[in-house]
């Protein structure tokens, strides 16, 4: 598995996969770019800085670290680290919206993935039970998830809160993208956000609050995360869109597909961007 230390190559890394994201989207007509590129960053981190304890030689390997992209219409953000890990190939990738081929949403067909996706407000709950498992087994393993700031609303990711604070699950980790964007509304401060760090506390839970963009920030509280005696829950301030100056914090970006005189900006600045 890879383990690279170096920032400027994980950010180099993460320029590359905005890219294909960004150019499989134009060639398929469908793809959600706003949401993927806010956690592109955190993938990156996790799948390439150490923090994922996997081997795609064996995708099943019993005491592999799991992790569930919650956010699942965020694929094209995983696809193309699947593919360079080696758990799929390019061929595979590039049925990506074709009939018969990848779909929008992960589902555990694809080696590497551990949930179908589609449903909001279920990973948290599943990853939790994935480590009390860990635990009853006397395993190692950790459960991640990556969680959309709008799915944070729902009583099923509450009750998974309280369920993890409970059982002591400090295996578990859960990662909120703070873009601040739903599909339709702005998700200010002023929502249940205000409290919410303070809520994931007095539940049992650790919680960070880190720069969702800054890879040695987000190295460090990987780290962190693994010598917490609680479940931890880091949240990633992040731009809906990152990368592209006309798509970042706007709501069209949810799922919307660039014009050919966007594509070409849009890669202009990506290109421009890589260290």
């Amino acid at each position: 598995m890879k383990n690279i230390n170096n920032p400027a190559e994980l950010e180099r890394i993460a320029g590359k996969i905005r890219l294909k994201a960004l150019e499989m989207t134009v060639a398929k007509k469908k793809g959600h770019l706003g949401g993927t590129f806010s956690c592109v960053d955190i993938l990156v981190a996790l799948y390439y800085g150490g923090g994922l304890g996997i081997d795609p030689s064996r995708p099943q390997w019993p005491d592999r670290d799991r992790f569930i992209l919650s956010k699942g219409h965020a694929c094209l953000g995983l696809y193309p680290i699947l593919v360079d890990l080696g758990f799929m190939s390019q061929e595979r990738f590039d049925t990506y919206g074709d009939n018969g081929g990848l779909g929008g949403q992960l589902d555990t067909g694809i080696p590497g993935v551990e949930w179908n996706t589609g449903s909001l407000g279920h990973a948290l709950g599943v990853c939790a039970g994935m480590a009390l498992a860990a635990k009853m087994d006397r395993k190692n393993y950790r459960a991640y998830t990556l969680l959309g700031d709008a799915e944070c609303a729902e009583g099923s990711i509450w009750e998974a809160i309280t369920f993890a604070g409970e059982k002591k699950l400090n295996n578990l980790v859960a990662l909120v993208d703070r873009n601040r964007l739903s599909v339709t509304e702005v998700l200010d401060d002023d929502s249940f956000f205000r409290s919410f760090p303070d809520a994931v506390r007095s539940l049992g839970w650790d919680c960070y609050d880190v720069d969702g963009h800054s890879i040695p920030a987000l190295l460090e509280t990987f780290q962190k995360a693994k010598t917490s005696e609680k479940p931890v829950l880091i949240i990633c301030q992040t731009i809906k869109g990152k990368g592209v100056s006309f798509m970042e914090n706007t709501i069209k970006w949810h799922h919307s597909v660039p014009t050919a005189a966007e594509l070409e900006k849009a890669r202009a600045e990506l290109v421009k961007e890589r260290p």
